[in-house]
C-alpha cells in the first residue's frame, strides 16, 4: 500500500521515461547526454572501471507529480553517492532546479522525504554553463 506522501506521485523508474527536458538540462550541465542504468541494470559502483561500456549512474527513482519531476540516482565513483534532483517542467521550461545528494539509500519518495526532513541530504546550488550559438 502506497503511503500518503505517495499517493499524487506516479513513478516511473525507466530511464526511457526520462523527459527530454531533463535531458537537455544534462546535456547543458555535462556537456553531453545522461548515460544511466535502469535500477534493475549493471553499472560501474566505484573508480575501478571493470566494464567500460557502462555508466556509473543507476537511477533509483524517478517520478512526476503535476509540473514537479524528481529524480534521484546512485553516482559510483571514488564514494557511491545518492544524487537527488528535482524540476519544474512546463512544456518546453524546465525551472526551480534543486539539487542535492546523500550517503543514504534513497529509492522510495518515502524515504527521500524522511532524508530530507532528517536534514541528511545536502543541497548544492546548480551551476550551468552557456554556449551561445552566433
Amino acid at each position: 500500500m502506497k503511503s500518503r506522501k505517495d499517493i499524487n506521485w506516479i513513478v516511473f523508474n525507466e530511464k526511457n521515461k526520462i523527459p527530454k527536458q531533463i535531458k537537455d538540462f544534462f546535456q547543458a550541465a555535462e556537456n553531453g547526454e545522461i548515460e544511466i542504468a535502469n535500477p534493475d541494470e549493471e553499472f560501474n559502483t566505484t573508480d575501478v572501471v571493470t566494464k567500460p561500456n557502462l555508466p556509473f549512474r543507476q537511477l533509483r527513482l524517478l517520478e512526476k507529480k503535476n509540473e514537479l519531476w524528481r529524480m534521484v540516482y546512485i553516482q559510483g565513483g571514488i564514494g557511491k553517492s545518492y544524487q537527488f534532483y528535482e524540476f519544474k517542467i512546463q512544456g518546453d521550461t524546465i525551472s526551480d532546479v534543486k539539487k542535492g545528494y546523500s550517503f543514504e539509500n534513497i529509492g522510495t519518495n518515502d524515504s527521500l522525504e524522511y532524508y530530507i526532513i532528517k536534514g541528511k541530504l545536502k543541497f548544492e546550488k546548480v551551476r550551468l554553463k552557456y554556449k551561445w550559438i552566433d
